[in-house]
């Protein structure tokens, strides 16, 4: 009878254990679920946020391209304009066009003819630039202008006047050099000079007739002479402007040969000891064809014009 009250015991403790058991494990079963959502849950953060953190970084980096492409484009443009305005300071408008043709760029340039104090011979320019690929047009206007402002009075001709660089390019001696003077070649003598419409001279300079055969009435050139005498031989014509300018307290002297000429104008800032033998013939149209060859234009950008469009 023990035994059997025993076994029933045992009975009751194994179902109670087994209860317990199958409780513990839907418990435990329960808790791993709810913790499995949770991570589910936070795997679904981390993703979505990784996903959106990616589509910001890639719309940051599209950003940033479409700005670096704009800033290129930008300088691009830029770049063009100014080649561009460069080019028509001794070039046509068509030519320049022609030979700057960009496929990726519109240009366009109009022009208009002025006339400044004393018939100085003025061209304006709207040059209009813009992207074909990006939202960017430029668009400015330019001044063209002889760097020789005014041509020589009548006291000023085959004479000396010592404020003549004020008149003529609007310099003082000390502030006038050849960088004044675009496309101007440099020499320390009149030596075998290369063909060219502005000469700067730095010291003696002897002209013969080899050395003027590209020039004319209807192309002369202009010759300054810093420092150094001035002798022209025999059978030398010389067609535009001479300037002997001093810069120290030398005395410069100028000859002139017998059967050579100038035909144009010759002045200086100081006095000089001259042996003139031949001819010194004034003549404003040649000065006026020295004014307006545009290898001695300047060209500027009008203030105010200039116009960004995005």
């Amino acid at each position: 009878m023990s035994n059997k009250k025993t076994m029933v015991w045992r009975h009751k403790i194994s179902y109670a254990q087994n209860a317990k058991l199958k409780s513990y494990f839907f418990n435990s079963k329960e808790q791993g679920m709810a913790i499995l959502a949770i991570v589910g849950i936070l795997l679904s953060v981390v993703t979505f946020t990784t996903i959106i953190t990616s589509q910001n970084v890639q719309q940051y980096y599209a950003i940033q391209k479409i700005r670096q492409d704009t800033k290129s484009a930008n300088a691009i443009v830029k770049k063009h304009l100014k080649d561009v305005v460069m080019a028509l300071r001794t070039q046509s408008v068509s030519t320049v066009l022609n030979t700057l043709n960009k496929p990726f760029l519109s240009t366009t340039v109009h022009t208009e003819s002025l006339e400044g104090v004393e018939q100085q011979p003025l061209t304006q320019y709207e040059v209009s630039i813009s992207h074909n690929a990006e939202n960017i047009k430029i668009k400015a206007n330019f001044l063209r202008y002889p760097a020789l402002l005014r041509l020589p009075t009548a006291a000023q001709l085959f004479s000396w006047d010592s404020q003549v660089t004020h008149r003529l390019f609007n310099r003082s001696v000390a502030n006038l050099s050849a960088v004044f003077f675009p496309n101007s070649v440099t020499a320390t003598s009149c030596h075998s000079l290369v063909d060219a419409t502005v000469y700067w001279i730095n010291g003696d300079c002897v002209l013969t007739q080899s050395d003027l055969t590209h020039t004319s009435s209807l192309a002369p050139v202009l010759i300054i002479v810093v420092d150094g005498n001035l002798t022209i031989n025999a059978n030398t014509h010389f067609f535009g402007l001479i300037v002997m300018l001093s810069t120290n307290a030398s005395i410069q002297t100028l000859d002139l040969a017998h059967s050579s000429s100038i035909e144009g104008a010759f002045v200086s800032n100081t006095q000089l000891q001259s042996q003139i033998d031949g001819l010194l013939t004034p003549s404003v149209q040649v000065l006026k064809a020295l004014q307006a060859d545009t290898e001695i234009a300047k060209i500027i950008p009008v203030p105010g014009t200039w116009y960004d469009a995005y």
